[in-house]
């Protein structure tokens, strides 16, 4: 071989780039086979770093699907040294993480949330130092997930960050590997479908010197990945008990389970206010019975009881749902999944309880008919919208005690501190919107506890993640009056202290009180509605119906709480499902 096994990487990758040029062409045929060997597995062996942030407060338990979706994606490819770093472990932490990267090719921080950019700002500033200490002056940093949703702002003030993932990744992952091996990605980013970077000629694409002049950015959406039957959606994760395996899958002597989450489908067909997922694309693509099938029998090896189908909507195509449902049964699982409460029957629920589904999670966000048409809960003429959201709050009590019947364990969720549409007299048309109350929120909590009985409750504080329509849309809309930037967007900066100071955004109020809804912490914009003793107050009205129904001898509803607030005693509960929660100014402390 005459290639000197010393030669700088650097040099290297701009020969094998101009060697593969060939390749790929019909001049192949006059390329030596030995050096078309060594090409090829040099091509496939660059190495991959794939991060999984932690979640610093959490109400619910679940996987960071993008590590193993990504890693199988890339090993299809032929991409063998893929490394999952999941920080969710107790084995692991940064400085594993930075051991690791000293050698890297690529570093991608995986399935990131916009509530994370504390973390990942923190976390990606060390990877730098640690490349350009280590000579590794080109390795790209990659962000991807919901936390590259309107990233500009964050781009102007992280120029260590190479670029930003937007969209499904199991292709463009692949395309982005590639790009690395060739040793042409920083030429080639505007090609990569989903990749959002600052445009510039410096290296890194660094911004302007001038930081108040924003430099041009790029952006990009991956197209909806149509076919993910070949990915094995659990491969090389590490099972992590406490946050994967889930509360509700246990056995009758209280065993837990040990739970892995698979999807059946992506993407969603509504487009409700507060929610991202439907805003790339509302295409829904669907999982082959095939490959469902040998990977339940994959985890069944692996030791593997429950399973958590992380959907939208399990039953929008109620056949596909009765054959998924088969066979979960048929390979021995216990199992659960979300839907939306349109979308299911008596029927269903009794087909899907004899097939070992023993849990459902619904989203119902608000009841109240001028909540749901203010978040946009419903498609349609604005005509049909304000009959379906009159006609919501009969479905969702019809469906819970549907599931009660059948034996279904239900999990209710609502959000505080929504809008809601203003209607003139006839109840025909939307005249402007106003924040929620107090009284509109318990009314709802009331419904929810007394006339649905679920056996699991949570509220969320709304919250603007940059990709919905809350945050996104600019102007006056429907989220104006609660949202703390006013007409303007809510992005991704919002969430960063550093972007806050930089750009003078508006912050929002914080308090330890917060956390008794889902994950509220620090520098989260929320909904200029609510207060602390507005929270307090209303979790407090919740806990009180709750024990009331116990000493009524009626259900003992759970509430998902923070277990951090648990573990310092702010709420507890006794042998009997009894709550009590801690004054307010206790909750001030953390």
């Amino acid at each position: 071989m005459f290639l000197n096994p010393s030669y700088q990487p650097n040099n290297f990758k701009k020969l094998f780039s101009f060697v593969q040029t060939i390749v790929e062409t019909e001049k192949c045929l006059s390329i030596p086979l030995s050096l078309k060997q060594f090409l090829e597995e040099y091509y496939h062996s660059i190495k991959i770093v794939l991060i999984g942030e932690y979640i610093k407060h959490r109400t619910f338990n679940g996987a960071n699907k993008a590590l193993p979706v990504l890693a199988s994606s890339l090993a299809n490819a032929g991409f063998s040294r893929v490394v999952q770093l999941d920080l969710e472990r107790d084995d692991l932490s940064i400085a594993d993480v930075l051991y690791e990267v000293k050698n890297a090719d690529l570093v991608i921080f995986a399935g990131c949330l916009t509530t994370q950019w504390q973390e990942i700002d923190e976390h990606s500033q060390k990877i730098f130092t640690t490349l350009m200490e280590s000579g590794r002056q080109n390795v790209p940093i990659l962000v991807g997930g919901y936390a590259s949703k309107s990233v500009e702002d964050i781009a102007q003030i992280t120029p260590w960050i190479t670029a930003f993932c937007n969209g499904e990744g199991e292709n463009s992952i692949v395309e982005i590997a590639y790009a690395v091996a060739k040793g042409n990605f920083h030429h080639n980013m505007k090609n990569i479908p989903g990749l959002c970077f600052i445009n510039s000629s410096q290296a890194f694409y660094l911004p302007e010197p001038d930081t108040h002049k924003l430099a041009n950015f790029h952006r990009s959406t991956a197209p909806r990945v149509t076919n993910f039957d070949d990915i094995d959606q659990n491969f090389g994760m590490k099972h992590i008990s406490k946050v994967h395996n889930m509360d509700i899958f246990k056995t009758k002597d209280g065993r837990q389970l040990k739970t892995a989450q698979i999807f059946t489908q992506r993407s969603c067909t509504w487009e409700c206010g507060c929610c991202n997922k439907s805003q790339d694309s509302n295409h829904v693509v669907r999982l082959s019975e095939a490959s469902l099938r040998r990977q339940l029998r994959q985890l069944k090896q692996h030791g593997y009881e429950a399973i958590y189908l992380d959907v939208d909507t399990f039953t929008a195509h109620p056949t596909a749902a009765k054959r998924e449902a088969e066979m979960l049964k048929r390979e021995g699982f216990v199992w659960g999944s979300n839907t939306r409460i349109d979308k299911i029957d008596y029927e269903q629920m009794c087909y899907l309880v004899q097939h070992n589904c023993v849990y459902m999670f619904f989203d119902v966000e608000h009841t109240l008919p001028e909540v749901s048409l203010a978040n946009h809960q419903f498609n349609g003429s604005v005509s049909s919208q304000i009959k379906q959201a009159f006609d919501y709050p009969v479905k969702v009590k019809q469906v819970f005690q549907d599931m009660n019947k059948a034996g279904l364990l239900s999990s209710y969720s609502l959000i505080l501190g929504l809008p809601k549409a203003k209607l003139n007299a006839n109840k025909t048309e939307i005249l402007g919107f106003e924040p929620t109350t107090l009284e509109d929120d318990l009314s709802a909590i009331h419904f929810a506890l007394e006339e649905c009985n679920p056996d699991f409750f949570n509220c969320n504080i709304l919250r603007f993640m940059p990709g919905s329509l809350a945050a996104d849309t600019p102007g006056n809309c429907s989220y104006t009056c609660v949202r703390p930037s006013g007409e303007k967007p809510i992005t991704a900066g919002y969430f960063l202290e550093r972007a806050v100071k930089q750009y003078g955004y508006p912050q929002s109020p914080t308090h330890g009180v917060y956390r008794l809804c889902e994950s509220v912490g620090r520098y989260q914009p929320i909904t200029t509605a609510i207060n602390p003793q507005r929270i307090y107050d209303t979790i407090c009205y919740a806990i009180q119906l709750i024990n009331a129904k116990i000493d009524a001898g009626g259900k003992a509803t759970k509430l998902f709480i923070d277990r951090d607030l648990l573990a310092l005693g702010l709420v507890s509960r006794d042998e009997t499902g009894r709550y009590a929660i801690a004054p307010l100014e206790d909750f001030a402390k953390i």
